[in-house]
Formats: C-alpha cells, sequence, structure tokens
C-alpha cells in the first residue's frame, strides 16, 4: 500500500511578496508596524504622498512580513505579539522617533460621525446651506444656529459654534457637516512598534510630548543656574548674576554699617540722613529742636529701599525670569 503526500504549492505572489520585504527590510534602518484597524484608506495615501521621499509604506500579510522578517534575522519572537489586525509596514532610513514626531504633526481630519467628540472647535459659517427648506429648520432652531430661508433653501446668518474641542458633536448636525465639508476629528495612524538597529521600541515609547520635555528643561536650566549663583561657579553668564548680587549686597552692608567708599558713600549718606531723619520724627513732640522736620513721606528713605532690595534678594529662591532669559539666549544662541 502507497501513501500519496500532497505537498501545498505555495502561489508565486507570495513568494514575491516575501522577498520584497525582505529587501526592504535591509535596505532600511527603521522599520514600524502601525495598526490600520478603523484606518480610513484615504488617509494612508495622503500620508504616503506627504512623506514619499522619506518613508516607505507597504500593507501585506502579518504571517508574510513575519516571514520576511525572520529570513532577514529579526527575532521575530518580540514583534509577534504586533502582528495582529491589519498593518502598514514602514520603512525609513531616519530614526523612529523622528518619524513618529513627523506624524504626528501631519494632522489628519475626517468627518464625524455621531458619538465623535470634537478635537477643534466646529464652527457652522455664516452662508447658504445648499439644505432645502424643511425638518431641518426645527435642528438649527434646536441648536440655537440662526437661520433664514432664501430661494427654498436654508441660510445661515450667523457664523456658529457647536462644539468646543473635547466636547461631544450633536449628532443631529453630523449630516450638516458632512453636507458643508467640515471634517471636525483628527485621525492618527497608530504607531504599534518600532524595529531601529536590533531595538525593539513599543509604540507608546515613540510619543514625544515637547511641550512637556522643554518644560522641564527650562525647571533644570532655571535650578541649574540657581545653583550656580549659589556656590559662584566660575562661568561667564553665572559670574554675571553671581557678580550683581554681591555688589548689591555689599552696597546694603556699608549702607548699613556706614562703611564709606567712593562707591558707597552715596547709599552711606543716604542711610545715615534717613536714619537722622526717622529720629527726629520721633523725638520732634517732645524736645525743641529748632528745625522742621520733614513728614514721613517727604524723608529720603533711599536705605530703606537698599534694606528692601536686600532683603528682597535674601528671599529670592533662584534668579529672575530676565536673568534665565539672558542665560538661555546666550545657550541656544
Amino acid at each position: 500500500m502507497s501513501l500519496t503526500v500532497q505537498q501545498h504549492k505555495i502561489p508565486q505572489w507570495k513568494i514575491e511578496e516575501v522577498k520584497e520585504l525582505k529587501e526592504k527590510i535591509k535596505q532600511h534602518k527603521t522599520v514600524i508596524i502601525a495598526s490600520l484597524d478603523g484606518f480610513p484608506t484615504d488617509k494612508l495615501h495622503e500620508i504616503r504622498k506627504k512623506f514619499r521621499d522619506t518613508m516607505e509604506i507597504k500593507v501585506s500579510k502579518n504571517k508574510l512580513f513575519e516571514r520576511a522578517a525572520k529570513e532577514s534575522g529579526i527575532d521575530v519572537s518580540k514583534i509577534e505579539q504586533y502582528l495582529t489586525g491589519t498593518n502598514a509596514f514602514i520603512f525609513s532610513n531616519k530614526n523612529p522617533f523622528e518619524i513618529s514626531l513627523m506624524l504626528s504633526k501631519f494632522k489628519l481630519k475626517r468627518y464625524a460621525l455621531p458619538g465623535d467628540k470634537a478635537d477643534e472647535e466646529v464652527v457652522i459659517p455664516a452662508g447658504d446651506t445648499g439644505i432645502p427648506a424643511g425638518p431641518m429648520i426645527s435642528v438649527f432652531g434646536k441648536l440655537k444656529i440662526p437661520t433664514r430661508v432664501q430661494d427654498g433653501k436654508i441660510a445661515i446668518t450667523k457664523d456658529t459654534v457647536v462644539a468646543e474641542p473635547g466636547q461631544p458633536i450633536p449628532p443631529e448636525i453630523v449630516p450638516v457637516l458632512q453636507k458643508l465639508g467640515i471634517m471636525p476629528v483628527y485621525v492618527k495612524l497608530r504607531l504599534k512598534v518600532a524595529y531601529h538597529d536590533n531595538l525593539i521600541i513599543p509604540g507608546e515609547q515613540l510619543e514625544l510630548k515637547l511641550d512637556e520635555y522643554k518644560s522641564q528643561i527650562l525647571e533644570s536650566y532655571k535650578n541649574a543656574l540657581a545653583l550656580g549663583v549659589e556656590i559662584a561657579y566660575p562661568e561667564a553668564e553665572i559670574l554675571k548674576i553671581t557678580l550683581g548680587k554681591a555688589y548689591r549686597n555689599a552696597m546694603a552692608l556699608a549702607g548699613e554699617s556706614g562703611y564709606i567708599t567712593p562707591e558707597s558713600a552715596q547709599v552711606v549718606f543716604s542711610s545715615a540722613l534717613a536714619k537722622a531723619y526717622a529720629l527726629a520724627g520721633a523725638i520732634s513732640g517732645k524736645v525743641d529742636l529748632g528745625i522742621q522736620v520733614p513728614t514721613a513721606q517727604q524723608a529720603p528713605a533711599p536705605a530703606k529701599e537698599e534694606k528692601k532690595e536686600e532683603k528682597k534678594e535674601e528671599e529670592k529662591k533662584g534668579p529672575s525670569e530676565e536673568e534665565i532669559a539672558g542665560g538661555l539666549s546666550s545657550l541656544f544662541g
């Protein structure tokens, strides 16, 4: 009795597909798997068109990509968890973080669907809607959109906001937004994982929060500058602030102690004069001094101002905004 084994013949298109994917993997430093579940096909075309000089995007079957990745030397056990659903495979020689940033800045929009929330302010503009007068007039009335009938069509008489960012879009207005060509919802290609120079980077780690990073850098710079001023670190920009602070403290101390130099003389005499006036004012009601004592508003108070300046300086927890701005300018040109 003979047993006939029938071998399954692999379609030629699959062989060619794996070969093409292998070539793309080997030719590029970065490979990214992106989810296409729920992502509009026409928006993927827009991304291809926008970044055709930067990246190649290919939609293929997960099994074929897995086979190509394995034959290219990639440890597929680390990426097989991402090979589910419908995926697009991005090939590029750029850093995956740069690719993620480029895609996040490229705003793609779609028409609203019932249940969507607005990603931007949704405005129904004034003008002819092209919608025949009828039941829709009551819908506009319910949403407090001013209208009038013009040549049998509904016209909006004033620009009207129907949803703020983050608010649900009224489902009744969704057909109108589509008719007027208004797309208030952003769509984003979700990056699941990146392979770059033998590193596997999960998609959530590819998202760059630039505003948050900027805030952290500014705070770190401010703290470093404050520490540098406190310890008088010998660096040109820091010494400018440190010497200014030391000079103010020295003048305040000279005014308080009566130490006279060409630089401190005015401060010392002003401080002494202010103290003399204060003393004269305190005893003028009891002793006839034979002089007219100025009122508190008339008496000069430079020394007091100096003292305030000194106290203010002591209370400061770090350099001023102007000092930080100046330091950052020198740092970043």
